[in-house]
């Protein structure tokens, strides 16, 4: 998260009034209530302004010992910092750890026990939750439509929980064969002592070999489907390497293959060249704004117009090509410009509309 205010510009009341004073914000108080420390604050953006942020106001630095509501720890400092939701969910849902576990096993849950009317709290929580997540979706429908979110959900939440059920179905196979063993009269000995019907007992010892072929399918599958691209030119990385940064730079583009490019290249920018149809002669570069060296290729790298690197300037790091081209971040994409698109013999921006 990237400081916007801090002490000792200002006091804790300053930077509370700052936020709530100048900025339309909501704050997150179910939230709050539940993992926030003394005197620590989240907001975000209030729905219908058309931005996505989210506001953390708490103490840094490297104070020790405990802070107080209002007063950071020897050493530290009150800060607001200012985030994109997606950037923050990861954290968030980190921090709310038990209260998703709860929500998960409801039933096994000692809290809602113990503790009448805990439930709605922690549904409290959840509902904002998922506000924070669906306000970083908004610009997302607002320029593509409901598809895209809906394909966004899918691949951050949907796919990966399906995966996760299916490896636990997998384990729980293997469990069972080990016990009952894999011959004719298995299913029947784990559905008399698991007390199951016989067709739930055969479904569950059979879930890893089904597994491991869906696994194998899905590979296949992949190799037929995913178009994988090489650079044209030697760009000293291993070839896999190189593969893997080329095929994420043009995995949302209609690459037109084999097409050569109708303005001069820079022999460093040659060896990234690939035409896109609407865009023209562009590079795969590594984007200077999205770039973090743990990040997945898929992150950073993109395909830019040759005209709008040209004019933004390049570097060579590690042999891949990178360039400080306008990027926005909410949108995860570069901002093209329209005449850099036609001076790289494109014919029109794309539309991205689903």
């Amino acid at each position: 998260m990237p400081t916007i205010y801090r002490e000792p510009d200002y006091t804790y009341e300053d930077l509370v009034d700052l936020v709530e004073g100048q900025l339309r914000v909501v704050e997150l108080t179910a939230v709050n209530a539940e993992i926030g420390g003394p005197g620590e604050r989240l907001w975000m953006s209030e729905p219908g302004t058309g931005a996505s942020e989210v506001y953390r106001l708490w103490h840094k630095g490297g104070g020790k010992g405990k802070g107080t509501d209002k007063a950071p720890a020897r050493g530290g400092y009150w800060a607001v910092d200012q985030d994109h939701p997606w950037d923050v969910m990861p954290s968030l849902r980190e921090a709310l750890a038990g209260v998703l576990d709860r929500l998960t096993r409801p039933g096994s849950a000692s809290e809602y026990a113990l503790e009448p009317g805990r439930e709605e709290r922690d549904l409290a929580v959840l509902t904002e939750l998922e506000t924070v997540w669906l306000s970083g979706l908004s610009p997302l429908a607002g320029l593509y439509g409901a598809r895209a979110v809906e394909r966004h959900l899918n691949h951050e939440l949907f796919i990966p929980i399906q995966a996760e059920l299916a490896r636990a179905g997998a384990l729980r196979s293997r469990m069972l064969r080990e016990r009952y063993g894999t011959g004719p009269d298995a299913a029947g000995r784990a559905a008399t002592e698991l007390g199951w019907d016989i067709g739930k007992a055969r479904t569950a010892l059979a879930a890893g070999d089904e597994y491991r072929q869906w696994v194998r399918d899905g590979a296949a599958r992949a190799r037929d489907r995913i178009a994988v691209r090489r650079p044209p030119g030697e760009t000293g990385l291993p070839d896999v390497l190189a593969a893997t940064l080329m095929t994420a730079a043009c995995a949302y583009e209609d690459v037109v293959p084999g097409r050569p490019s109708p303005v001069p290249l820079p022999d460093e920018l040659a060896r990234w060249y690939v035409f896109v149809q609407g865009l023209g002669a562009c590079v795969a570069v590594a984007v200077e704004d999205a770039y973090t060296p743990e990040g997945s290729p898929r992150d950073y790298m993109r395909v830019a117009p040759v005209a709008m690197v040209v004019q933004a300037g390049w570097s060579v790091r590690d042999g891949v090509i990178f360039s400080p081209l306008p990027y926005a971040e909410y949108l995860d994409d570069i901002e093209y410009d329209e005449e850099a698109v036609r001076a790289s013999g494109g014919t029109a921006l794309p539309d991205e509309s689903p």
